[in-house]
């Protein structure tokens, strides 16, 4: 899609379908999740709970960012795979120079944690950590470590910090340093795609095995500022879909965008509920949410995206948020998702969708 086309596109997404700017997406999004504020959240869990406003948010932020700024020397792809041999795709996003060194240390005595650099995709941002254990039987004891962080704007951490949950990641022990761990941490791409100052603040660093102390889960206060340059984080495909309508017999899904990523590809689908057989006459979307997320998983397994003959079927599905005072939709409209693996849009030549028995032409 070339740049008018996008902002074109994005213009309708943020000013006229939503009706509200992408800041205020944003804000409705997190302040979504009221059951999970006070707790550590997943990348999965927070997706499950806001997922497409978040994606949505963040799609229409990146119109805003600035020119790039010059990238440092991050970690090498071969270095990355001697840490972290299952993740390929990380390790070839590398390869490509898409990476951002950031190397800012802290150090409270007991641990030194190391902000080594970002990279990923616009998608799927990542920070990789260099933790040093500075005891020496708490490091012997533990294969690996899982540390927990903020990744928010700086005006979200200094004032909104509450509404937020911490992101979290396992890190594994280096092969030769007994005492290092690496973590590599997924972070919010709302808050690391636009060039503005991120705030990555690690505030627990957790073990599984504690013989001596008994503690477990030690609280750090270790805060990182940086900014990720545009080319640090490889591009993804946002395509949006106008007339693209999905039956499963019960509900029609719109699909209304497909993100098409190095990790993963989320396609956001909207439907209706006031005034369905589902819904039963009710006008609080809540309380028959069930029927409707069961209705989607079921249409859900019926769904293959085939990329130039190569079939793939869905990796992860989602839960419906729905508007029912007019918010952020017209009331009564309601949201999903699903991910499929990560595709190339610009390599592929033809991409379609199979959902109960149909074809769609997406590409």
């Amino acid at each position: 899609m070339k740049d008018n086309r996008y902002k074109k596109a994005m213009d309708v997404v943020c000013d006229t379908h939503f009706n509200i700017s992408a800041e205020e997406m944003l804000e409705k999004a997190k302040a979504s999740a009221v059951t999970e504020r006070d707790i550590t959240m997943k990348r999965s869990t927070k997706r499950n709970i806001i997922g497409k406003l978040v994606a949505s948010a963040a799609a229409c932020l990146v119109i805003s960012g600035t020119a790039a700024s010059a990238m440092g020397y991050g970690p090498l792809g071969d270095s990355f795979r001697k840490f972290f041999g299952n993740d390929e795709t990380t390790a070839e996003i590398i390869d490509e120079g898409r990476y951002s060194e950031i190397d800012q240390a802290q150090t409270d005595g007991l641990f030194d944690v190391v902000l080594d650099s970002v990279t990923g995709d616009q998608s799927s941002p990542k920070l990789i950590f260099d933790v040093t254990v500075n005891d020496e039987t708490l490091a012997a004891n533990n294969d690996r470590i899982q540390l927990f962080a903020y990744i928010l704007s700086e005006d979200c951490y200094n004032n909104r910090l509450d509404e937020y949950g911490m992101w979290d990641a396992y890190g594994e022990r280096d092969p030769e340093v007994s005492n290092l761990y690496h973590v590599c941490m997924d972070g919010p791409a709302a808050f690391m795609i636009n060039e503005e100052e991120v705030v990555a603040a690690v505030k627990q660093i957790s073990f599984d095995s504690d013989p001596v102390n008994r503690i477990f889960d030690y609280d750090v206060d270790m805060e990182y500022r940086f900014t990720v340059p545009k080319n640090a984080l490889k591009e993804s495909y946002l395509e949006f879909y106008t007339a693209m309508y999905l039956n499963s017999g019960n509900i029609e899904y719109k699909l209304n965008h497909a993100e098409y990523g190095s990790y993963e590809s989320l396609f956001q689908f909207n439907f209706e509920f006031l005034g369905t057989a589902l819904a039963g006459g009710e006008t609080d979307y809540y309380n028959v949410c069930d029927k409707f997320d069961e209705d989607w998983h079921r249409f859900a397994k019926t769904f293959v995206l085939t990329v130039d003959g190569t079939d793939y079927t869905p990796q992860e599905l989602g839960y419906s948020y729905c508007d029912t005072e007019g918010e952020a939709f017209e009331a009564g409209t309601c949201s999903t998702w699903m991910t499929f693996p990560g595709i190339d849009y610009t390599r592929a030549e033809s991409i379609t969708l199979t959902a109960g028995g149909e074809v769609y032409t997406l590409k």
